[in-house]
Order: C-alpha cells, then sequence, then structure tokens
C-alpha cells in the first residue's frame, strides 16, 4: 500500500516542481558529470590539478556526510574518524594483496570490518560531552599504534604498495578521469541517500536526541540503540571512504591516518555547516583546496622561490592554517559557510555575524 501511494505521488508530480524541490542536487549533479570535460582548460593558467583534487574532495565528503550525521544531528562528538578511515583503507588492501579478492568486494568488506569495529567499541557511546570526545581520540591513537607496530600484517611505517587499482567486474579504472567517475557515483548516492535519511523517522529521532537525550527519552526513543546505528553507519561511510583513497593511490601506511587526520575531518564539518548534508561538500572542498590555492599564489604573480618555501614547509604551516581558518569561521559564521551563504541569497541576510553584538550567540 506504501509503495502505491509512493508511485501514485511520483505520478502526479509536475516536473518543474520536482526540479524546484530537487534544484540543489539536479545542479551539483550537471556539475560533476561535465566538470572532466572542462576542467583541463582551467587547470592549467592556474597551476591546480582540479581533477585530481576532485576524488579528494569526493572521498573526504563521504567521510563528513558521515561525521555530519553523528555530530551535527545526532550530537555525537567523534576525534576518531580518521582512525576508520584507516581500518577500510588497510581492510580493503590486504584483501586485495593477500587473499586476492576483487576490489569491488574488498571495498565492501572494509566496510563490514569498519562497522564491526564501530560495534565493538559502541559502549562508549554512554559517554557524553568531551569525555566521548576523549574516548573516541583514545580509540584514534591505538588504531594508529596497532596499524604502525603490527609489521607482520601491515608493514609499520614501510606501508603497504602496489594497491590495485579501483575496478568494477570485468571492468578496471585505470585513468583519473574513471576515478573521478567512480568516486563521485558513490559519493553522489551516499548524500541523496544522507538526505533522506535525516528527514526519515531515523534522523527526527536524531534531532531529538541531539536537543536533549533525556526528553527524547520520554518521548520513547530508545537513544542507546539510535546512537549506536549512527555510530556504525559514519564508521561505514569512513570505511568506505579510506577504501576509496587506498586504491586511487596504490599506497599507505600508518602516518596518513593520524589524529591530525580525524582533526581535519571534524574541521571539514564545522566549516561546512553542523547539520547540513550540503556542508559536507562546502567544507571537504574548501579543505582540499586551500593548502593547493596558497601554493598556487605564488606562481600567479611569478614568485617561484616563494612558492618553492611554500612546499618545503607546507607540513609546518597546515596546522596553522587550517587553525586560523576554522577560528575566523567559528567567530564569524558560526552557522558555517553553507548555511551562512543558503541565508544570504534566500533571503539577503548578510552570512557573517558581529561576534561583539549582544545576543550574537558567540
Amino acid at each position: 500500500m506504501k509503495f502505491k501511494r509512493l508511485v501514485e505521488r511520483i505520478a502526479l508530480t509536475r516536473p518543474g516542481d520536482f526540479l524546484r524541490r530537487n534544484l540543489g542536487p539536479t545542479v551539483l549533479l550537471i556539475f560533476l558529470l561535465t566538470f572532466p570535460l572542462w576542467e583541463g582548460s582551467v587547470s592549467g593558467p592556474v597551476h591546480i590539478k582540479f581533477l585530481e583534487r576532485m576524488r579528494l574532495v569526493g572521498i573526504y565528503t563521504i567521510v563528513a556526510v558521515g561525521l555530519n550525521l553523528l555530530l551535527g544531528y545526532a550530537g555525537q562528538v567523534s576525534l576518531g574518524h580518521g582512525a576508520f578511515m584507516g581500518i577500510g583503507a588497510y581492510a580493503s588492501s590486504l584483501l586485495a594483496l593477500r587473499a586476492h579478492v576483487p576490489v569491488y568486494l574488498t571495498i565492501l568488506m572494509a566496510m563490514l570490518v569498519a562497522v564491526l569495529i564501530s560495534l565493538i567499541i559502541s559502549p562508549i557511546l554512554r559517554l557524553r560531552g568531551h569525555y566521548l570526545a576523549m574516548a573516541t581520540l583514545g580509540f584514534a591513537i591505538i588504531s594508529f599504534v596497532v596499524l604502525r607496530e603490527m609489521t607482520w600484517l601491515t608493514k609499520g611505517n614501510e606501508g603497504l604498495m602496489g594497491i590495485p587499482k579501483l575496478s568494477l567486474p570485468g571492468v578496471e579504472v585505470r585513468t583519473m578521469g574513471g576515478e573521478y567517475y567512480f568516486i563521485w557515483i558513490i559519493a553522489f548516492l551516499i548524500l541523496i541517500f544522507s538526505r533522506n535519511l535525516v528527514n526519515s523517522r531515523l534522523g527526527r529521532a536524531l534531532k531529538a536526541l541531539h536537543h536533549s537525550e533525556v526528553a527524547a527519552e520520554t518521548m520513547g526513543i530508545n537513544t542507546s540503540w539510535y546512537k549506536i546505528k549512527i555510530f556504525a553507519l559514519s564508521a561505514a561511510y569512513a570505511g568506505l571512504a579510506g577504501a576509496l583513497f587506498a586504491h586511487i593511490h596504490s599506497f599507505i601506511n600508518p602516518g596518513i591516518f593520524q589524529l591530525n587526520l580525524s582533526i581535519i575531518l571534524l574541521v571539514m564539518v564545522v566549516l561546512g555547516g553542523m547539520a547540513s548534508i550540503w556542508g559536507s561538500i562546502a567544507g571537504a572542498t574548501v579543505v582540499v583546496f586551500l593548502p593547493k590555492v596558497l601554493e598556487a599564489i605564488p606562481y600567479w604573480f611569478g614568485n617561484k622561490s616563494l612558492t618553492q618555501w611554500f612546499s618545503n614547509n607546507y607540513s609546518n604551516l597546515e596546522p596553522m592554517i587550517f587553525g586560523i581558518v576554522l577560528i575566523l569561521v567559528m567567530i564569524f559564521m558560526p552557522s558555517g559557510l553553507t548555511r551562512g551563504l543558503s541565508d544570504f541569497f534566500r533571503y539577503r541576510r548578510s552570512p557573517f555575524v558581529n561576534p561583539l553584538k549582544r545576543g550574537s550567540g558567540i
């Protein structure tokens, strides 16, 4: 009966109404499909390899969406999603290298491994606030140490090399354009699924949980079960992203998945806007492209020595740069980039707030 009503509703929906309700996803889909056709003419003049970076944007978008569901909608802080990415990357790589399992299956298995680990450590969800953040921080540190010290399996700091490329049954994805489409098809489907999820019964329960766990329990919501479910889902997203990361780079080591990765993922969510599915794309885009834009600026002015200096010192400058950006956004645009710009275009309201004004929420 529900399926019949859904079919009738779709049949009665006018194409114009459908496009208005789904304008954002439609524009994004058109942009993603056409991007490889024209990015080459832009990449050269600005000295930024857009197609290469957009692969990473897609991967980080997948993780950021899952973390946004956990943090922005359910209100559960996690500093361990970089570890889940590492678990997914190593699980998929080892299954492909040692067991010779097809890559498209190892990616699914990596998601299952990440979910299994999340269920094992799910008792930490009994903690709240900064206690939960510290527990997930401990999980991230333990995961890094395990990946580094299990040299018989992970080869430690030497890392895993020769990881097979992405593939589908009978087809191996060898080109950068093919990897781009492979990643973004998955990312777009996850975005649509997550958008529908937050508008479902589960999404309403997560919002209630975020506002008041006691009130949600009073209304009959099993808060413990919902926290476990959304934690497992966000871990699955991170495991998937980690597997994709490993197979496009063909090399991983534990250093890639240190604590700073979890912090960068958190920065993506805050920059884009918490409780905003589309904000995850904005946050991932800023974090991925910001270093390359800063690196390219000296090229635009013809100063190659400054470019070389920036490249040599970026590892030391990165925490400071992201720290400054995060502080400025939290002070002047606390709702995030997406919500701030959305309010500007929709209501002609300034996306910035005055931190010295009483009642600004800072």
